[in-house]
């Protein structure tokens, strides 16, 4: 018996076979999301319902409607729950305002409006996202008759009116009625872009808005990626921006917002024009240093927890007219790439993989954003895959490496050479050096390495009041954090010194069971010889990545301990249950917090580490 999704797969090849040179949008889809569109042709429609029929699948399954086919295809749960793809085109730019249109209304009589906005000329598109009533359908330049694909919509939607944006140069009054097919018609224009602007805001906005956005008047991709902010309308500068024209001056006054945030950087809004058209209002600005970035910002005050759906559009140049209908889409914000086939921007793959959304849209065909770069923007937002389990330490014999006192002009070495030895380790960094080598602690933790915390500056903890603790502790983690890094959850006192005050700042305090003294000796082979010699299971390690010795001594320490069937984990694998005020000296060796210990200082306390940075922060 057939399947659904070798029937499925099955109908991709006939619609090939039928029309020879299709392109096949998107990837797998699945629930009651757009499907992958296929360009259709005569006869692909009766292939699909004898395919379809042949294993029952209904109609509404396809989902196709005249000239667009969809079809559902099978899909493999990935070991890694892993981002899935879609696309949302048409044959074009009127085709792709339609498919927006579906995928946000998708019953009849949904809209109580639709609107048309001119598709070569789309600067009265650009603020409308702000509309939440009907879609933005897109219309010829030139007076020309609407599309076959829009009316068809408007008679599926049937809404009450159909409303043009702009004036008569941009959707002339034949092309409206003829779009309308007997409905009401209405038209949100003004004497220019920006009246336009203000005419949709007020009537969008009719009651006042908390908040008004400001973008240039010159076609700007920043006014079209603002069409996902719900709190306020977006009115405009003029195109050069370097003028409030007045009816922008009269709209902000009659919605009376908290607050004036412009869209994109000083070069489109600059700060005097921001603060000329607020009259004294509170100010904000959404800006990256390029557009995608400033996509980015949009996305973060629209979504601050992120979604679980991202749209991409591409915007580089002028390249924006399968964006201009996004405005409809209230389920995620429309992210720019620089298409149709180059890479992802990196702004935009770090908002990815930082968020994590389910699914990435791809709006607008081939021509707009290729199935590689969407397949490139699925791949950031898809989490990356679990670690391999670490071995079984209760199973197998482990051992702890661990390095004090950096990061040094050694790390990036040392990192390079567990790299590649495949060996996991344990830094204890200093806040002070972390802060003069910011980039070589980012490194050692992006590489996979556990970054833990040394304290600030070194001092002697037994020296220091509780407060003067929790001060050397929290300015380092803070620091740390501040760098992308984990917070830390562990301390090593600098030379081991601790007391109840130490024991008392709530994380574990890692300390060693094996001392390579590699300060004092500073001989590489004395530094393997002594590990060699003291080993034993659970054993936590101490070295210093300050001392060039100790570092060059590493890979020999490795050959030795794999020689005698030790595994090398981290110290939070090395004893995963450790606590708040619990002193851990090696596996086998954890004193609960519970249980009172003499505090002590070991005999490193005479060593000294090379420091070359900043006071300790106040406060």
């Amino acid at each position: 018996m057939k399947t659904k999704g070798v029937v499925l797969s099955t109908l991709a090849a006939v619609v090939l076979a039928v029309a020879p040179g299709v392109a096949a949008f998107g990837g797998p889809a699945s629930g009651s999301d757009p499907l992958t569109p296929l360009r259709a042709a005569p006869g692909v429609v009766a292939a699909a319902d004898t395919l379809a029929g042949s294993v029952g699948i209904s109609v509404n399954e396809l989902a196709y409607t005249g000239t667009a086919l969809t079809a559902v295809t099978a899909a493999v749960p990935p070991a890694v729950p892993a981002a899935t793809k879609a696309r949302l085109a048409g044959l074009d730019r009127y085709g792709t305002s339609v498919s927006l249109s579906k995928w946000t209304f998708k019953n009849p009589g949904d809209a109580q409006r639709v609107y048309l906005a001119r598709a070569d000329v789309f600067d009265d598109a650009l603020t409308a996202g702000v509309l939440t009533d009907g879609p933005i359908l897109l219309v010829p330049g030139a007076c020309g008759n609407p599309p076959a694909v829009v009316r068809a919509e408007v008679d599926r939607l049937d809404p009450p009116m159909v409303v043009a944006l702009g004036g008569d140069q941009a959707v002339c009054e034949s092309q409206l009625e003829v779009a309308a097919n007997g409905r009401a018609t209405d038209r949100l224009a003004g004497a220019d872009r920006a009246g336009t602007a203000a005419a949709i805001g007020l009537y969008q906005f009719s009651g006042g808005a908390s908040t008004v956005y400001l973008a240039r008047g010159n076609s700007s991709p920043d006014a079209m990626v603002g069409g996902v902010l719900t709190d306020g309308p977006i009115l405009l500068l003029n195109s050069a921006g370097n003028h409030v024209p007045q009816v922008t001056r009269d709209a902000i006054a009659a919605l009376d917002p908290d607050r004036v945030i412009a869209l994109g950087g000083t070069t489109a809004v600059s700060t005097s024009r921001l603060l000329e058209a607020a009259d004294g209002r509170e100010t904000g600005r959404l800006a990256g240093s390029t557009r995608y970035g400033t996509s980015v910002e949009v996305a973060q005050r629209a979504f601050p927890s992120g979604s679980a759906r991202v749209y991409i559009a591409r915007g580089d140049g002028s390249n924006l007219a399968d964006a201009v209908a996004s405005g409809v889409l209230t389920d995620g914000p429309v992210l720019l790439v620089n298409g149709p086939c180059v890479r992802v921007p990196d702004v935009v793959r770090d908002y990815l993989a930082d968020t994590q959304p389910d699914r990435v849209v791809a709006l607008g065909g081939l021509s707009a954003v290729c199935t590689q770069l969407l397949d490139d923007a699925v791949a950031a937002a898809t989490p990356p895959p679990p670690p391999p389990p670490g071995p079984d330490c209760d199973v197998v014999k482990c051992v702890a490496l661990t390095f004090d006192d950096g990061p040094s002009a050694y790390t990036s070495q040392l990192v390079d050479t567990l790299d590649a030895l495949d060996v996991p380790a344990t830094f204890f960094v200093l806040g002070q050096q972390s802060n003069s080598r910011p980039n070589t602690v980012r490194r050692t933790f992006d590489h996979g390495y556990q970054v833990e915390n040394h304290s600030w500056d070194h001092p002697q903890m037994t020296t220091l009041t509780l407060a003067q603790q929790r001060s050397q502790f929290t300015s380092t983690r803070d620091l740390l954090t501040s760098l992308g890094i984990a917070p830390t959850d562990m301390l090593r006192p600098p030379y081991g010194a601790w007391n109840s005050n130490t024991r008392n700042l709530g994380v574990p305090l890692i300390l060693w069971s094996i001392d390579t003294r590699d300060w004092e000796s500073q001989n590489t082979e004395q530094i393997r010889t002594h590990v060699r010699t003291h080993i034993h299971n659970g054993a936590i390690v101490l070295q210093h990545d300050t001392i060039s010795q100790s570092v060059a001594a590493v890979p020999g320490i490795v050959a030795d301990l794999r020689a005698r069937d030790y595994h090398f984990v981290t110290v939070e694998d090395l004893v995963p249950w450790a606590g708040p005020g619990d002193l851990v000296y090696s596996r086998g060796q954890v004193i609960d917090a519970s249980v009172e210990a003499v505090p002590e200082v070991f005999d490193g306390a005479e060593y000294v580490p090379p420091l070359d940075a900043a006071e300790l922060p106040q406060g």
